[in-house]
């Protein structure tokens, strides 16, 4: 009787536990925790000077995945890095930042998307497509830029994925 007891309780727990709707992995990048979806098909990261983590959720190529990355050579046009997507989101090429630069990451990043800040603990800068790959850069913990990159996270998911950081 113990051993049917003890059965039925790891088998309701068991249900209980595949059960749940929004399970989550924590994947650390740049020093820092984020809530990535469970059930990834395979996690793969480059060290070194090519910072990167990867975590696919499909076995077709290119398509379903998350993605970290280090971006130490975005050419800000000479300035600040938030001074330099402030200038990006006014959509403008006039300012404090060199004209061909701010041009360049408009025509590869914003054309096409919604796009704007989460203020939060820092800035993070969004560029989401419905039907491309959508973009989010910020400031690592240790303060390198990051860019976050998915072809299927939505605004929402961005942001959980982010945590609280991004709640106003």
């Amino acid at each position: 009787m113990k051993k049917f007891a003890l059965l039925l309780t790891l088998a309701i727990t068991s249900v209980t536990a595949c059960a749940q709707a929004d399970q989550v992995i924590t994947a650390v990048f740049s020093g820092m925790k984020f809530q990535v979806p469970g059930a990834p098909v395979i996690i793969g990261a480059l060290g070194q000077s090519n910072d990167i983590l990867l975590i696919k959720f499909s076995n077709n190529p290119g398509e379903r995945y998350i993605s970290f990355s280090a971006e130490n050579s975005l050419d800000t046009g000479g300035c600040e890095v938030g001074t330099f997507f402030e200038a990006i989101l006014e959509k403008s090429s006039e300012g404090e930042c060199e004209k061909s630069a701010v041009e360049s990451f408009q025509s590869v990043f914003v054309k096409g998307t919604r796009s704007g800040a989460w203020k939060g603990e820092d800035r993070y800068y969004y560029f989401l497509s419905d039907s491309e790959r959508s973009f989010v850069f910020f400031r690592s913990q240790a303060g390198h830029l990051v860019k976050l990159e998915s072809d299927f996270l939505e605004a929402r998911d961005f942001r959980a994925l982010l945590g609280d950081a991004t709640n106003p």
